[in-house]
């Protein structure tokens, strides 16, 4: 009798349990990610064959997929499969415990990062702190992130690597504003560009790295090369002589297809230009031109003579030719997008091609008139064909030749995109270039000058004088130039300085002075500082505002790559992205994708900014529940494990909650099977106890 009564309180212990179990499963029946538990009730040892009742040896969560709730809020995610989303409470003392969770209701905190309902955050794999001198390409040293005044997208691409994830990102302030076309007064035949055509040149510049990205994006480990421009030359005299010299003459070349051509220009030399001539002449040159010492045209016979009149003739007609051929350069670096052309000359000054040679830019009227036009691809392996080129007089047609000396060359991977990104850089930047004209120079009445710069040194980082006096600061201390009789006096100075030629070149282009950076750092700025002596005092030449300025559209540009590194160690997922270094905004769009990839969408750009960590274990029957949605491991469950990109781990979805696997109605079920159950075994115990009261009547 005494049995029974034990065995039913076991009963009623177990099913109390069991009960309590069951209104915590009802209690949570709206806890996001709850998982409900089960009781698993075993029966206690027997004694002659007669058990002693029940126990409950565990109660189990149910590891089961919940429903879904799609909520569009945006921070809001699931799990979809076996996983836990990893948490951390960081504590004063500056330790932090970890957990894990199935509810995925996180939000920003305060400080930026992603947290949990309870304020615990999130962990995974993180983005790397930006590396101003590895990830960063501006043409502004004092910017290093987007602000407000880089208006213009690009390209962005988000591209995915063995063990890291990259945001590939390129803005620039509005070309569109800043960009101006360029004097034909002083660039004609050297790349003179419309503002029209500028713009032309970057949209093309454009399309060509977003390509690259794209590429980049479905090969992303590809092999590494550069791209290479195609540099091609023309020559209209071909080693014959000219036959252009009337206004109906004409110029013409093929370039993919299109022909482009230029009436022969009518044009009244002057007693200037035919001293110039001669003067850059060889006497060969001169013979084959017809021209004769312009000094004795001066001053003209009264009345004029025959002999007179054919050599003015022949210096006009000279002077039509090098105005024609300019002006067709002019047109094809207007007409074609991504294409450059220039006036140039080999070394030895010759007009019979040679493949290897160096052909160099030059306005020099003796080298402009053997005809060579130098054509260059701004979109580095871009090939353009040249098909055809003569010179056409009636009825007759001279056939000129052409020649490559650079070959366009398509590279591939990361290398191939840097090639096309400086291209578009410089284009949309292009080279500072201050002009001085013999007018501002004064060149005739001032006999020494002095110049300097200050210019912005990439290795140092601060714009520094040059020359200067090695002084810590360094002062200025600029180079004089005595004795000044032509520009090309001062163009001489300046780039046989050591210190100026190491940041700028200077020109003659067209008879005027141009100081340009270098192709190595075109995109720095400099302050000039002209002085010449006006009888023993030294006065300041400003730069000419009309003709000088950007040889790009002036524009800046930067590039960012930021990474998200999957080999780094995990930690707390920073949503705000002027703390990551990114823009000077702080929030964008959130979104995270089935990897767990998360990404702030701002101003078009979707920067990935950190990954979420899924958790696995090998038990999750091991784990303990500490309440607050979250468990912890134990030895039992076993250490957690994590996959690049969550591989093999349950999958993200976002704007969505996983519901409680707590059922309403089973548990409403069971707790009516329950509570039977529990009275049954109460029963138990009142009929033992009234059979005992019987046996103690019976001895009585």
């Amino acid at each position: 009798m005494i049995g029974a009564l034990w065995t039913g309180i076991s009963g009623l212990s177990s099913h109390q349990q069991a009960l309590d179990n069951e209104a915590n499963n009802i209690a949570n029946v709206n806890t996001i990610g709850y998982k409900a538990s089960r009781i698993s009730f075993a029966d206690q040892m027997y004694q002659n064959k007669i058990g002693k009742g029940s126990i409950v040896l565990d109660a189990e969560k149910l590891y089961v997929q919940g429903g879904t709730k799609t909520t569009g809020v945006d921070y809001d995610m699931m799990l979809e499969g076996d996983g836990f989303f990893t948490v951390i409470n960081k504590n004063t003392l500056g330790t932090a415990e970890t957990f894990y969770t199935r509810a995925g209701n996180f939000r920003m905190g305060d400080n930026g990062t992603l947290q949990d309902s309870g304020g615990y955050e999130v962990q995974g794999w993180m983005m790397s702190p930006i590396d101003s001198q590895n990830d960063v390409t501006s043409t502004n040293p004092n910017v290093s992130l987007f602000t407000n005044d880089y208006t213009k997208l690009l390209g962005t691409k988000i591209i995915r690597h063995g063990t890291y994830i990259e945001t590939i990102t390129a803005k620039s302030t509005d070309y569109d504003l800043t960009a101006k076309s360029d004097s034909t007064t002083v660039f004609s035949g050297d790349g003179a560009k419309t503002k029209s055509s500028k713009l032309s040149d970057i949209e093309a510049a454009i399309k060509d790295y977003t390509s690259w990205l794209q590429k980049l994006k479905e090969e992303p480990d590809a092999f590494s090369s550069a791209s290479t421009a195609q540099v091609s030359q023309v020559n209209f005299k071909s080693g014959t002589d000219s036959i252009i010299g009337k206004e109906s003459d004409q110029v013409y070349v093929v370039i993919n297809g299109n022909k482009w051509s230029q009436n022969f220009i009518q044009t009244n030399s002057t007693q200037a230009f035919r001293e110039d001539l001669w003067n850059s002449m060889s006497a060969a040159d001169r013979t084959a031109e017809g021209l004769t010492d312009p000094t004795t045209l001066i001053p003209a016979p009264s009345p004029t003579t025959p002999a007179y009149e054919a050599a003015i003739a022949a210096y006009d007609k000279a002077a039509g030719k090098i105005a024609t051929y300019k002006a067709l350069a002019d047109e094809i670096s207007n007409k074609e997008p991504g294409l450059v052309a220039t006036m140039a000359i080999d070394s030895g000054h010759a007009d019979v091609f040679n493949t290897t040679e160096t052909y160099t830019d030059s306005t020099n009227l003796a080298d402009m008139l053997k005809g060579i036009i130098q054509i260059k691809s701004l979109i580095p392996g871009e090939e353009f064909k040249i098909t055809e080129i003569g010179e056409q007089s009636g009825e007759t047609t001279i056939q000129g030749n052409f020649q490559s000396t650079g070959l366009a060359k398509k590279g591939s991977g990361i290398a191939g995109l840097e090639t096309s990104k400086d291209a578009l850089s410089r284009l949309i930047t292009g080279k500072q270039q201050d002009v001085y004209t013999p007018q501002d120079l004064k060149i005739g009445t001032a006999t020494d000058f002095t110049y300097g710069i200050t210019i912005y040194d990439k290795e140092i980082g601060q714009n520094i004088p040059i020359p200067n006096d090695g002084a810590t600061p360094p002062q200025s201390l600029p180079i004089n130039f005595t004795g000044v009789a032509t520009i090309d006096d001062i163009i001489t100075g300046i780039n046989s300085d050591p210190n100026l030629s190491k940041y700028v070149e200077a020109r003659n282009v067209n008879g005027n002075l141009v100081i340009q950076t270098l192709d190595s750092n075109y995109d720095v700025e400099f302050t000039s500082i002209m002085k010449y002596d006006n009888a023993g005092t030294l006065t300041p030449i400003d730069v000419n505002a009309n003709y000088s300025g950007r040889e790009g559209a002036g524009a800046e540009f930067i590039e960012i790559i930021n990474k998200v590194d999957q080999t780094a160690s995990k930690g707390s997922l920073q949503l705000r992205l002027d703390t990551l270094g990114l823009t000077d905004s702080a929030f964008g769009s959130f979104s995270v994708d089935s990897t767990g990839l998360i990404t702030m969408k701002q101003d078009g750009v979707e920067f990935a900014i950190g990954q979420i960590a899924i958790a696995r274990f090998n038990n999750n029957q091991g784990l303990e529940s500490v309440g607050n949605n979250l468990l912890a491991k134990t030895n039992e469950s076993g250490d957690p494990e994590y996959n690049l990109n969550n591989n093999k781990m349950a999958e993200v979805r976002g704007k969505t909650l996983e519901l409680s696997k707590a059922d309403l109605s089973e548990s409403l079920v069971n707790l009516m099977v329950f509570q039977r159950a529990f009275e049954a075994n109460a029963k138990s115990i009142t009929t033992s106890d009234e059979l005992l009261n019987t046996l103690i009547n019976l001895k009585r």
